[in-house]
């Protein structure tokens, strides 16, 4: 139809245009006083313009509703795309939620694991402690008996050195009892015999203090070991002169060694 009407326009124009022409024709060449019929003509003009201008408009509207119409379907295309796009989107979007729902899950059971395992580790290692701590007061305990004993064996020491020294004084008292006693004895019986001759008088005589000299080498006492380097006898060994069991402590025959 748009084609028709610009044609028909066309020829209408063109009909108009013959016509000036064999107008101006016939007024030029055939000398004709002709009067042209400007109602006809200006009609034909009009009306072709209208018919090839109504006719553009209708191509154009035509072209435009193509337009429209392809850009309908592309802008249908693009919404559907649009869509498949957002669909996907939506789609990744819960998986990544899915996903990120279950790293955390995991990752809590991990830390609630973790929690769990170094809550047991340091129960163990408080109950490990309270162990050494008891262990460490027992022995504790234990050292302080040691000290107290060892304070109980000084002072038995100290109580043995005393007896040593008491009993080695009353081992010397006694000494000197019998060396009193046998001195008093060899007195009487030097007295007794005075009616004997010269000779023997002297011998008995020589007698006596020999064994007075015996006696009161063998009267010898040291209090301690001291008293025996002093005297310069240590060491003192079993039988000689002022030997006693008090300076022999690891009673192997040898006093103060």
């Amino acid at each position: 139809m748009v084609y028709a009407l610009q044609s028909l326009g066309g020829l209408v124009l063109f009909f108009a245009f013959i016509y000036i022409i064999v107008h101006l024709v016939q007024k030029k060449i055939f000398k004709r006083e002709k009067v042209l019929n400007k109602r006809v003509f200006y009609s034909t003009v009009i009306s072709g313009f209208v018919l090839s201008a109504f006719g553009m408009g209708l191509e154009q509207s035509d072209e435009n509703a193509v337009k429209v119409t392809e850009l309908t379907e592309e802008n249908t295309e693009l919404n559907s795309e649009l869509e498949s796009i957002h669909a996907d989107h939506e789609q990744a979007l819960t998986e990544l939620e899915e996903q990120h729902t279950s790293e955390i899950a995991e990752l809590e059971s991990k830390h609630e694991d973790a929690i769990a395992d170094l809550t047991a580790e340091a129960e163990e290692a408080s109950g490990d402690i309270e162990e050494y701590e008891e262990l460490v007061a027992s022995l504790e305990e234990e050292n302080e008996q040691i000290n107290s004993l060892n304070d109980e064996v000084d002072a038995l020491s100290e109580e043995n050195e005393s007896l040593k020294g008491d009993i080695s004084d009353l081992e010397s008292q006694v000494t000197s009892a019998e060396s009193s006693s046998a001195t008093a004895s060899s007195s009487g019986s030097s007295s007794s015999s005075e009616s004997g001759s010269g000779s023997s008088s002297s011998s008995e005589s020589d007698s006596s203090s020999g064994s007075s000299e015996s006696s009161s080498s063998s009267n010898v006492q040291y209090q301690n070991c001291t008293a025996a380097r002093e005297a310069g006898a240590a060491p003192v060994r079993e039988g000689d002169p002022g030997y006693g069991p008090h300076l022999d402590r690891d009673e192997d025959g040898v006093g103060c060694e």
